[in-house]
């Protein structure tokens, strides 16, 4: 029996909030000083590096790691990734998914934070004979995070749940080979089971580089919604990430009948 995730259609509702909450045409003109100020307020720009290594374990089982280091100048703050798991795929069309990420914030203006971050996925992938990797990715992770001035911890839910696809920019003989380029496009929401709201929500595009059948080097681009005081979405942030995986298995990236869509990696 095939497994399929419902959580697609939270995706396109929190899409939905998200662009209703980006000021356009008429509407925009005859707001409130005030309105004009917060739409008009600049938007954030943040930086991320991250290299996604896996390795095969069985040909079902698939250990990876996650290592980051993200910077923000706007909001004075840097954070540090690290954390570990594994993937099972059961079927050519299910993936199951289990790790850990560890981050360290350093805050220029306020408390430094310290996150631990468990969680556990299902990928379900769509078979096409375009050779294009379209997956939906749903997840649920406990974020438990400390305050590293007053000691303290919170502790809550969040579901998210991301639509995918990536897709070569190569004729179909030369697909996924080493040397060519492909693009990658998806729309992500999260929601949050402490406050029983969605925040943030995510589109992303990028393009992508394969060095070899063990390197790949991704230039993505995020949009980002959040909740400015716990408020309507609005547009915040911009996202620039720099995102290379690496097979330490020879052949392993491209293997793709054998764990479809392993190369998507994790996000934070």
């Amino acid at each position: 029996m095939r497994h399929f995730s419902l959580s697609p259609w939270l995706t396109a509702l929190a899409l939905a909030l998200g662009l209703a909450a980006v000021p356009t045409g008429r509407a925009a003109t005859v707001a409130t000083s005030s309105t004009d100020d917060a739409n008009t307020e600049p938007r954030s720009g943040e930086y991320r590096v991250t290299v996604f290594p896996f390795h095969r374990i069985t040909d079902e089982l698939t250990g990876f790691g996650y290592l980051g280091y993200v910077a923000n100048p706007d909001k004075d703050y840097t954070t540090d990734y690290l954390g570990w798991g594994a993937s099972y795929t059961s079927s050519p069309t299910v993936q199951w998914w289990a790790g850990l990420v560890g981050t360290y914030t350093n805050n220029l203006t306020s408390s430094d934070k310290l996150e631990l971050r468990p969680f556990v996925g299902l990928k379900n992938f769509v078979q096409n004979k375009a050779k294009w990797n379209i997956y939906n990715y749903a997840r649920w992770e406990y974020r438990t995070i400390q305050d590293r001035t007053s000691g303290d911890w919170a502790r809550y839910s969040r579901f998210r749940d991301r639509i995918g696809v990536e897709f070569p920019l190569a004729s179909e003989a030369d697909a996924w080979k080493p040397e060519t380029w492909y693009g990658l496009a998806d729309a992500e929401v999260m929601y949050r089971f402490d406050r029983n709201q969605v925040d943030p929500c995510r589109l992303r595009a990028g393009i992508a580089y394969i060095v070899s059948d063990r390197v790949r080097v991704e230039f993505i681009y995020h949009m980002q919604w959040t909740r400015p005081g716990g408020g309507d979405l609005k547009y915040t942030d911009n996202i620039f990430r720099l995102n290379i995986k690496i097979a330490l298995t020879k052949g392993r990236l491209l293997n793709r009948l054998v764990n479809p869509g392993m190369e998507s990696g994790i996000d934070d």
